[in-house]
């Protein structure tokens, strides 16, 4: 057994049988939106007969209809758009986090390097003395890597933040959509 509801409607004066799916309460809605309409048209024109004002009707609900779903359209563009960004966000968040871990691998390469050179040092004083020249060397670039690195973790810090942010942007587009689903009429069925 199917779940059809059943209700007798009046517009423009003439009582109607509608069958639907959807609840009586909401069908009734319709109905009386229907005749809302259809009353300012005939009010308009007494000439009018009930066919051309169903018509006439019929073209104002399309128009409101479309117009509805244009703007509805342009909102779901809109919501979707901090997503994009997010998208973006989290790709160049990627891309920063895949260079630290580079710039980290390169900073401990360093200090192996340096701890080996220490040991090679106390072997041989002649070759300590090269390799106290090479240890400066590799304090210096360690310094510019520590930097680098530095730099890398405050433009991560960033990119978390814009992230942070675009996700509020998306939560604030996303209940703006739902309000005005709800303001518009709901699931737009009819």
């Amino acid at each position: 057994m199917s779940n059809k509801s059943k209700v007798v409607v009046r517009i423009n004066g003439q009582e109607y049988t509608l069958v639907g799916t959807e609840p009586r309460e909401y069908m009734q809605k319709v109905a009386n939106y229907v005749d809302d309409k259809m009353v300012v048209i005939a009010k308009q024109s007494k000439k009018l007969s009930t066919a051309m004002a169903a018509v006439l009707t019929s073209v104002n609900i399309a128009d409101e209809y479309f117009k509805t779903k244009g703007q509805l359209e342009a909102l779901e563009k809109e919501a979707l758009q901090p997503l994009y960004e997010l998208d973006q966000v989290r790709s160049q968040l990627a891309a920063a986090v895949t260079e630290a871990e580079s710039q980290n691998q390169e900073y401990i390469n360093i200090i192996q390097r340096l701890e080996e050179d220490l040991r090679n040092a106390n072997t041989n004083e002649q070759e300590s003395q090269g390799l106290l020249l090479e240890n400066q060397e590799l304090r210096a670039s360690l310094s510019e890597k520590e930097k680098e690195i530095e730099q890398i973790r405050k433009m991560n810090e960033d990119l978390q933040n814009k992230l942070f942010e675009m996700q509020i942007k998306y939560v604030q587009s996303r209940k703006e959509f739902e309000a005005h689903l709800e303001g518009s009429g709901g699931d737009g069925k009819k």
